[in-house]
């Protein structure tokens, strides 16, 4: 991936608020799991972080999932265009 990186404001732009605000925090759930020295497990780290966000923000976890898709698919077509 670039070293550009859509910031959450100009994300924003493109998505409705409740789902930046679910992207942003899967990002920290992903962020936090590495810090502390989880093995990278896509699938058992994609699970968890969809269960926290779905209690979180009160949706399932199809919809958490659905949304960090959908915003990793607009920072890549940002990035691909700058």
């Amino acid at each position: 991936m670039s070293d550009v990186h859509l910031d959450a404001g100009q994300l924003a732009e493109k998505m409705p608020e409740k789902e930046v605000d679910v992207y942003v925090y899967m990002k920290k759930v992903y962020a936090d799991l590495e810090a502390a020295g989880e093995k990278y497990d896509e699938a058992k780290n994609d699970t968890f972080a969809e269960k926290k966000a779905s209690e979180q923000f009160d949706i399932s976890t199809e919809e958490a999932a659905q949304i960090y898709a959908k915003a990793e698919s607009q920072i890549s077509r940002y990035n691909l265009y700058r």
